[in-house]
């Protein structure tokens, strides 16, 4: 016979496990995808099939200076994300790689977009002027997607899912 208080195979004594913060290894990986971000801004974004071209035009020379700053931002808050374990800087990590992939899902979807700016910005053009030789210039030309935009979208979204997960993970922990 069992007494009222004794305790009947230590189950009364095991306390609930605490459930554990967020793993580094989440931070860690953001922090992968913002860095790839942050290369793929200043690689090509779009390239062309011209004869005697070489490279493209680098996402720095456009919107790359956004998805560059963003993923700078983004990158620094996993870090103190990771070393303070606070779910709001994962969740607004995650949003800035929402931020940087809907950047480049943009110029992915419109190169024709960079070509312009390059035009405005290097030869003082109007924005009229700029927007009728770049779509002269995709009518001789192929232009398509490069590299550093496929890299920015795939950074971003390693930083989205990533920043979400840490955020879910960090607030559970609570």
């Amino acid at each position: 016979m069992h007494s009222a208080g004794a305790p009947s195979g230590g189950a009364a004594h095991a306390s609930p496990a605490a459930p554990a913060a967020p793993p580094k290894k989440i931070a860690i990986f953001a922090i992968v995808g913002s860095v790839i971000a942050l290369v793929g801004s200043m690689v090509n974004w779009v390239v062309s099939d011209a004869e005697g071209a070489t490279g493209g035009i680098k996402g720095i020379d456009g919107d790359g200076i956004i998805t560059l700053i963003i993923a700078l931002v983004a990158g620094i808050l996993f870090i103190v994300a990771m070393v303070t374990k606070k779910a709001a800087l994962y969740l607004v990590g995650g949003v800035l790689g929402l931020a940087m992939a809907i950047v480049a899902a943009i110029n992915m979807a419109d190169p024709e977009r960079l070509v312009t700016q390059k035009l405005k910005d290097d030869e003082g053009v109007s924005q009229k002027v700029a927007e009728k030789a770049a779509e002269q210039a995709a009518k001789l030309y192929e232009m398509t997607a490069g590299p550093g935009l496929y890299m920015v979208l795939i950074g971003a979204l390693m930083a989205l899912a990533l920043g979400a997960l840490g955020f879910m993970k960090a607030r559970a922990s609570r």
